[in-house]
């Protein structure tokens, strides 16, 4: 048994036998002073940590987890219920991705107890284990706003993308055991974008070229597309994006980037706050010439690609990932104010409880039914929602999400159209594909 001090961690992949420091605390944690559940979150944190090379642990004060069923599966169930039996609690304020379904549409919805079963252990496991259960992947609307230069781990790739790049926050891409892990214990590892010197631009992006002011939202998730197979890891710098950006602009850029590429932090000039100016954004040396100059042909050919289906006949039309905020509420519900969905085609709006309840009392939760839609809450497009649809016959739908496209065609095998927000709920107006092809 290891006493008070530093216990040194050798990592062998580090040419310097660099180590892992723990405090006293930690190290009394490693040897089961808190429990089973503390001490199985540090061996994972400690693990994790020689992994990257890391030299010390650090505080944190925010934690986002996805902790989903298609996430964890019955063996990460499993582990909640035993970290929860075992007494143990979260030290920091740590949110929860969406759920599968809407508990309180299950039978409307026809979800299959299997489901059911499993979202209800998750429920109450979390809820032991002090986790808040906001169902929202835009848990930075929800309370869960960490400050400029914090150190977090959020488990969510677009939200941490956008901690990093929009609030400028510290994260990597920490995967979701990790996160709760480190809500446990209330510290992270030390590694990668948590240090300053790690966060310094390493390509331009020019897209000066672009009719920026012309895009919708889908635009700008189609220029992600398209930019982050060549961006890949690397930090990117984005010149000449339009000073008075729309947040959805934002998200739509960020939250796909992260699926074609596996960057964690995007400057933005005039918007992230450590890339107020290109010399800035680089640390003091902007390269002469930048590396991307995208043009429209891009943006065009990444329309195509993002989209997998050939049946113009569309099952479902899904919006919700991320999750709707109230103003992509009230977008859907003024084109379908006055108008039937076709018989044959649903539409489902995936988003946060109090946005729902927002638009019941806005009045936009009754126009929506008038015209046939549903209104889904705690849950997002991207994954939960297509377990049970595919079941109950769903095979094509449309999506103005490049995330949610890839995720329900890669993952779940669905057949998808991509578009924009129009197009799809035209689609869901005439039971066929009304956008791009």
């Amino acid at each position: 048994m290891m006493g008070a001090g530093l216990f040194r961690f050798p990592s062998p992949r580090s040419p310097k036998g660099r180590h892992m420091q723990l405090c006293e605390d930690h190290v009394k944690i490693l040897e089961g002073s808190k429990g089973q559940g503390a001490q199985k979150a540090m061996e994972i944190l400690v693990a994790y940590g020689k992994c990257y090379e890391a030299e010390r642990m650090i505080p944190i004060t925010s934690v986002h987890i996805a902790g989903n069923f298609p996430v964890l599966m019955d063996e990460g169930v499993e582990w909640l219920e035993n970290l929860a039996g075992d007494g143990t609690r979260v030290r920091v304020f740590t949110t929860k991705n969406p759920e599968m379904y809407d508990s309180e549409q299950a039978d409307e919805l026809r979800i299959p107890d299997f489901y059911r079963v499993r979202q209800k252990r998750i429920h109450e496991a979390l809820k032991s284990l002090g986790v808040t259960l906001t169902y929202t992947c835009h848990h930075y609307l929800a309370g869960n706003v960490p400050r400029f230069g914090d150190h977090i781990a959020w488990a969510s790739s677009g939200s941490q993308v956008f901690a990093n790049s929009v609030i400028g926050a510290r994260s990597n891409r920490d995967g979701d055991h990790v996160a709760l892990a480190a809500a446990i214990i209330g510290a992270i590892p030390e590694w990668g974008l948590h240090f300053p010197e790690n966060r310094k631009g390493q390509m331009l992006i020019d897209v000066g070229k672009l009719d920026l002011k012309s895009y919708d939202p889908s635009d700008f998730k189609a220029l992600g597309w398209s930019l982050g197979k060549e961006v890949g890891a690397r930090i990117p710098v984005f010149v000449n994006l339009p000073p008075d950006l729309h947040i959805e602009a934002i998200k739509g850029l960020l939250y796909t980037l992260t699926v074609t590429g596996a960057t964690g932090l995007v400057h933005l000039v005039g918007i992230t706050p450590e890339a107020s100016c290109l010399e800035a954004a680089f640390q003091g040396n902007p390269p002469a010439s930048p590396d991307l100059q995208p043009k429209q042909t891009d943006v065009q050919k990444a329309f195509r690609e993002i989209s997998s289906a050939s049946d113009e006949k569309v099952d479902l039309v899904i919006f919700g990932c991320p999750q709707c905020s109230i103003q992509e509420v009230q977008e859907i519900a003024d084109m379908l104010e006055g108008k039937r969905l076709h018989p044959e085609t649903q539409l489902w709006i995936c988003t946060s409880a109090w946005v729902k309840l927002l638009s019941q009392r806005m009045g936009l939760l009754d126009t929506l039914k008038a015209a046939g839609a549903k209104m889904v809450a705690d849950v997002g497009a991207a994954d939960g929602p297509h377990l049970y649809l595919k079941e109950q016959g769903v095979r094509v739908i449309a999506i103005n999400s490049a995330r949610g496209s890839y995720y329900a065609h890669n993952l779940f095998g669905m057949e998808t159209w991509f578009g924009s927000t129009r197009e799809c709920v035209q689609s869901a107006l005439s039971g066929r594909w009304e956008g791009k092809r």
